[in-house]
Order: structure tokens, then C-alpha cells, then sequence
């Protein structure tokens, strides 16, 4: 029986800690492949520049008309470093105290993924909160998002203040169809998506498969019933708040950048019989234009 040196036993235990880290990050539940535009980049930053519209398309008077195109908001992406490491001391795999060492790996695949996780959510957790601005110097959700075209409106909004019911549904629906860009022209905005905190699960289950409306005698046809996705999301922090999504153009404007893919790697120092594992990862998210959404942030 070959005895191993004392300072291969990190490199022995790697293959097998490797394993139990990326089985136990892939299987955790994430919602950001749901919702955002998920890329991978090798630059060392994003920046996501807007076009503004174009105006009316005119009946032809014998001579073409050109427009002008003229640049919006910008949205700069750098990625942040995150890192987090554990131990292993040789007396536990001398001692073959596996079901120990074999945790350590799986706490940190799950730190990793809580971490991209709260990231993720945190967007919408500040969805209200003017001290998170957009590229266009407004929060996510919004009354007064400005335009950069001379001939646009002076302001839209895309929030309210109902808490979810079959009429806030329906009234949220409404205004994300009546949107409008930059030029005052009709955007086609189809809302898809229902997200909202464990909290609201179960009336936001109700409102989107009842066949009827929800406490009502008459049980009137439910105009909402298979219209939407529902996302119910553990880590947005608002047990009120909710959020209707046009899927299509999230994934359009709603960015998640991965700079460096989570990786798992280690290091044995010879002197003091330790090994060292670490997990790394850069990425950023944000969004460039604010139409895929509509908030209501409940008093």
C-alpha cells in the first residue's frame, strides 16, 4: 500500500471536494436565468449605449424624409472581485473525517450562490428607492423617467401604489400596454411575467389560474386566468411589492454580465499541513432601459 506524502493530501482531496462544489451550485434554485439576459463577457467593462426612436413613419411626398438618430442612456457594467475560501487541516484526512471536509465545499458553493442571488434581487429590492439610479438618473420604477428627444414627453411612469388584487393586475396590465418611447410613439409591450415575494404566492396563484375572479359572488370569467408566468422569489426582502414583466423586452434591457465564472481552485502550504480551497467570481448586473417593467410598491 502506497502511503501518501503528507504534502499531496490537498491534491488528493481536490478532485472529489471539486465535485461536491460545482454539483451542489448547479442543483441550487436561481432565478437569474429567468429573468435577466445572461452573457458571459471578457472585456474588463460593458457599456450599453441607447438609440433614441424614431419618429411617425410619413406618407411619401416624392422625396424621403430622414430622421435623426441621436444617442440615449448609457449603463457602464465593471465587475467587482468576490471570493471566499476554507481550510483543511491534515488530522482530518488522516483521520478520515470525511463527512467534516465534505461540507465545507457544499457551504461554499452555497455562500457563492446566495451571494449572486442577493445580487440579483437586490435590483428590484431598490426598485423604489431614488438612491439607486438608472442610466437615465431614476430609479427602476419610477414617475417622472425623462426623455433625451426634444419632441418626446416630458416625463412617463412605470409604477403604483395598489396592492395586488384582480383590478391592480388588471390596472398594472393597462399601463404597461399604454406605454410609450422616448418620441411619445406606441411601444408594443406585452406583459408575460408576475413576480412576486413568497409572501403574495398563493393570491398571486389565484388571480392567474382561477377560472372566475377571486371573492366575488358572481365568479365573473377571469380575464387573467393562464396569462402569466408566475415568479415567486425568496429574496425579495418587500412582503407587499410586486412586479409585472414583459419578458421580451427583459431580455433585452435586463443585463446580468458574467466576467468570471465561478471557479474553485486550491493551494497546499507545505510547513503548515494545510490546505487551502477557494472559490472566485466577477460579474455585474443593471438594466439600460426601464419599459420591460412595471412596480407597485404597497404602502
Amino acid at each position: 500500500m502506497v502511503t501518501a506524502r503528507r504534502e499531496h493530501f490537498g491534491k488528493l482531496l481536490e478532485p472529489g471536494l471539486r465535485k461536491i462544489f460545482y454539483e451542489t451550485y448547479d442543483q441550487l434554485p436561481s432565478m437569474i436565468n429567468e429573468l435577466y439576459n445572461v452573457q458571459t463577457t471578457s472585456n474588463p467593462y460593458e457599456e450599453d449605449v441607447s438609440i433614441g426612436t424614431m419618429g411617425e413613419f410619413p406618407e411619401f411626398e416624392g422625396t424621403v424624409e430622414y430622421d435623426r438618430m441621436y444617442q440615449g442612456y448609457n449603463k457602464v457594467y465593471d465587475f467587482p472581485e468576490f471570493a471566499k475560501g476554507f481550510r483543511i487541516e491534515r488530522k482530518l484526512w488522516d483521520d478520515e473525517r470525511y463527512n467534516q471536509i465534505n461540507k465545507r465545499p457544499a457551504g461554499l458553493a452555497l455562500a457563492a450562490a446566495r451571494r449572486r442571488e442577493k445580487d440579483a434581487a437586490e435590483l428590484f429590492n431598490n426598485a423604489f428607492d431614488s438612491n439607486y439610479e438608472g442610466p437615465d438618473g431614476k430609479e427602476l420604477c419610477a414617475s417622472d423617467h425623462p426623455s433625451k428627444a426634444p419632441d418626446g414627453p416630458a416625463t412617463r411612469s412605470n409604477i403604483g401604489t395598489d396592492a395586488l388584487s384582480h383590478a391592480s393586475l388588471q390596472a398594472a396590465k393597462n399601463a404597461m400596454r399604454g406605454y410609450t418611447d422616448d418620441r411619445g410613439g406606441k411601444i408594443s409591450v406585452v406583459p408575460d411575467t408576475l413576480l412576486v415575494p413568497v409572501e403574495l404566492e398563493e393570491v398571486a396563484w389565484e388571480l392567474i389560474q382561477s377560472e372566475g375572479k377571486i371573492n366575488t359572488a358572481e365568479n365573473n370569467p377571469n380575464i387573467h386566468q393562464g396569462k402569466y408566468k408566475l415568479i415567486v422569489w425568496d429574496y425579495l426582502e418587500d412582503d407587499s411589492n410586486w412586479f409585472l414583466i414583459d419578458s421580451r423586452y427583459a431580455k433585452m434591457f435586463l443585463n446580468w454580465f458574467d466576467r468570471v465564472s465561478l471557479e474553485f481552485a486550491m493551494e497546499e502550504d507545505f510547513d503548515t499541513l494545510v490546505a487551502k480551497f477557494r472559490g472566485y467570481m466577477r460579474y455585474n448586473a443593471g438594466w439600460s432601459d426601464w419599459v420591460w417593467i412595471y412596480g407597485n410598491e404597497v404602502a
